[in-house]
């Protein structure tokens, strides 16, 4: 198939199934779903300049928990750790995170503007940088894409929503030769479900009580290719919060799946939240967290 036709035939899948959404859901604020993603840690070269992607041009509120400084957005908080991340999210089997807002035209034009690069959905052909475009690009009136500071790659999606606040967490996109696969894990592993609407290039699941969470990309270059793990990078892991976490544990560890990291609580000055960590057979750093969106 040729480029064109290809590019042609994303992005009308694409608005088919952004189409489809029927809401933009704030997931961290659903107290009773067992499973949700909760929060991302970032590696930020400066703090400054997170500071001004997240808050000035994107509209994240600075909040602390404990005595750490985050970004929260309604449905899912960001920690940043100050050190130079080892790469972008590119070359990852992790691509983006999704934001649900209004007008994706409206924000676009403010993230351009503000002298961020606009980038293509899909990732490259390996040792190709990604194509840039100056202004909102013509097709993006649903959905457009954009590379922050160290590469972390955001897509902006139209909300569905009748009174849509002005950006709420929508998803996690993942890409990856092995997308299906990939998919079956993370249903096996967060009891998620299949999603209706599956092609040649994409697939989703969804949280029980959540809805719309998790999208696969196929990889569209070079096939030999192995994505480096997360871990440095610019999006150093996800994490999701769960009920009971001694449970799920277990649960993990009957399905074959094995922490890399033990199970441990915070101190009172944290909100005593438990965490363990997984690693996907991708690479992805997985955080599992009980009490995060119970924090203030």
């Amino acid at each position: 198939m040729q480029n064109g036709i290809r590019v042609q035939l994303v992005i009308v899948a694409a608005l088919v199934l952004m189409a489809a959404v029927p809401r933009a859901s704030a997931q961290l604020l659903n107290k009773d779903a067992p499973v949700v993603v909760g929060h991302f840690h970032m590696a930020a070269t400066s703090l400054a300049e997170h500071r001004k992607f997240w808050v000035d041009t994107l509209g994240g509120t600075p909040a602390k928990i404990g005595s750490a400084d985050v970004v929260r957005f309604p449905g899912i908080v960001l920690f940043f750790d100050q050190k130079k991340p080892s790469g972008p999210n590119r070359g990852t089997a992790f691509d983006h995170i999704g934001f649900a807002v209004p007008d994706v035209p409206a924000l676009t034009s403010k993230v351009v503007a503000a002298g961020y690069m606009l980038t293509s959905g899909r990732e490259p052909v390996p040792g190709k940088e990604a194509a840039a475009a100056q202004g909102t690009q013509a097709p993006y009136g649903r959905f457009s894409y954009i590379l922050g500071p160290d590469g972390a790659k955001v897509e902006l999606v139209t909300s569905a929503e009748k009174e849509p606040a002005p950006i709420v967490y929508h998803h996690i996109h993942f890409i990856n030769k092995q997308y299906v696969e990939m998919q079956q894990w993370y249903m096996k592993a967060f009891n998620a479900t299949l999603r209706p609407g599956q092609t040649d290039f994409f697939i989703g699941a969804d949280l029980p009580g959540v809805g719309y969470s998790l999208n696969f990309f196929r990889w569209e270059g070079d096939q030999s290719v192995t994505h480096a793990g997360t871990k440095g990078r610019a999006t150093d892991h996800v994490g999701f919060d769960v009920r009971n976490l001694p449970a799920f544990i277990k649960e993990l560890e009957a399905k074959g799946i094995k922490l890399t990291e033990g199970y441990t609580k915070s101190d009172r000055s944290m909100g005593g939240i438990a965490t363990a960590m997984i690693t996907d057979p991708w690479g992805i750093q997985i955080e599992l967290t009980e009490g995060l969106r119970d924090a203030r």
